[in-house]
């Protein structure tokens, strides 16, 4: 069970991370909330986005990661974060599966330092992640 939660989260934060980095260097066009004239480059990046998100986006948040949370079941007998999926749908070996999966929880390890570290860069540095 430990295992299967500490893949989840490390998934979330490889995503975190990219996340972070992409706001930084782009921008989307268009509007996150057209009733309310807000534009995406009018949401600051990182932290300063909790508060100005409004409440209906991360309401939408919510229902994707409820989809998420309650059906995407894990596989019983398999091994953590196995979903019977494949590599982008093609079938892996156990070998390759296992070596996988080794690299996935390392990486996810490294991801999860990173975005805290992200965070905190943030929080030092007054909103800006790759300051200098």
């Amino acid at each position: 069970h430990y295992r299967a939660v500490e893949v989840k989260h490390g998934r979330t934060a490889m995503i975190a991370c990219v996340g972070q980095l992409v706001q930084q260097t782009m921008r989307f066009d268009g509007y996150i909330s057209p009733s309310q004239n807000l534009k995406f480059e009018d949401i600051p990046n990182g932290l300063g986005a909790l508060k100005a998100v409004p409440i209906e986006g991360w309401a939408q948040i919510a229902v994707v990661m409820g989809f998420h949370e309650f059906f995407l079941i894990q596989r019983k007998g398999e091994a953590p974060g196995d979903f019977g999926t494949g590599y982008f749908g093609s079938p892996l070996s156990e070998e390759k599966k296992k070596r996988g999966l080794n690299v996935e929880i390392q990486n996810g390890r490294l991801a999860m330092m990173g975005i805290l570290g992200m965070m905190a860069s943030e929080i030092v540095h007054n909103g800006q992640v790759l300051a200098e």
